[in-house]
């Protein structure tokens, strides 16, 4: 078997404490380890930058850091900047240590991925040329301690969790866009430079709560409804996405992302500066949905 080319990941992390041990050990036990893994703390209060430090001091692949900005913000163009920021890192660090990083990762610090993960991502790369970003499934473990997987996960958008790319296809794309829905920018950039995306629908990473909830449903899904209209999402499909919160627990989630949709657009709220972009989601994904309510689109992964 040829052997798979080096990667690096970044981890932004802020109060993780009691999930760091567990991506720890997730990390340590890959198949297809990584070459380097810059970890950013973003500001914790909990020990968490104690314990990186301690952890990092004994593994010469591990690599602890703090934020290069105050941590004014969790999530948004924050966020974006400092896995931005961290990818750039872990790939420069590796190149002046002599090494030449093929992948380049985003996983997040509440994440566990199994054994295979980033050999069965580094495969499916290396499965093509063109294949530019990838990633896992994602399952969110909730209160009750059930795992579920996600809905409405499309097999051509890797999620921003686990995404990974071709460090040619993160160039092509000028890095991670250093905005709110970065990963589905990111997507969006490298199919227009005729980059493939794939979502591995049956390699499953397990998020230790549900997506967007780790400052309650209300404020996650407000969110949701502001990076729709700073990305330029088109109004129909506002419509259809408020139906399909509204329809599963917790019902109030599609009032939340309609409000603050509706909230920014009556207020004039930021647009994403890059015209492909809005392009994209003004017009394409319009489409994109249209094709697939007839079985011509794309297909979802999760049900």
């Amino acid at each position: 078997m040829t052997a798979l080319p080096a990667y690096v990941l970044t981890t932004p992390c802020r109060d993780e404490r009691d999930a760091l041990p567990g991506l720890l050990a997730g990390l340590e036990g890959q198949e297809h380890r990584a070459a380097l893994w810059l970890v950013v703390d973003d500001g914790s209060t909990d020990g968490s930058w104690e314990w990186l430090q301690e952890q990092a001091a004994t593994r010469d692949w591990m690599v602890a850091v703090r934020a290069p900005e105050p941590a004014t913000e969790y999530l948004g163009a924050h966020v974006a900047r400092i896995k931005r920021w961290g990818l750039e890192q872990a790939i420069r660090a590796l190149v002046d240590a002599g090494g030449q990083p093929a992948h380049a990762g985003v996983l997040d610090a509440d994440i566990l991925v199994p054994p295979d993960h980033y050999r069965r991502l580094a495969e499916a790369l290396q499965s093509h040329e063109l294949m530019g970003i990838v990633s896992s499934i994602v399952h969110s473990r909730m209160p009750d301690g059930r795992v579920v997987r996600e809905r409405y996960q499309r097999e051509d958008l890797p999620r921003g969790g686990t995404q990974f790319f071709k460090v040619a296809c993160l160039d092509s794309i000028g890095g991670l866009p250093p905005y709110p829905g970065f990963d589905g920018a990111a997507n969006v950039k490298a199919r227009l430079r005729g980059w493939r995306c794939v979502l591995v629908s049956d390699l499953e990473a397990v998020q230790v709560r549900e997506t967007a909830t780790r400052f309650g449903a209300a404020a996650g899904y407000a969110r949701k409804g502001r990076y729709a209209w700073f990305l330029g999402h088109h109004p129909l499909l506002i419509a259809a996405r408020t139906v399909a919160y509204s329809a599963r627990a917790p019902r109030s989630a599609g009032f939340h992302f309609a409000r603050a949709w509706l909230k920014e657009a009556a207020g004039g709220g930021e647009r994403c500066p890059d015209p492909e972009i809005r392009a994209y989601y003004g017009r394409e994904r319009l489409k994109e949905y249209a094709r697939a309510a007839v079985g011509r689109g794309p297909k979802f992964a999760g049900g």
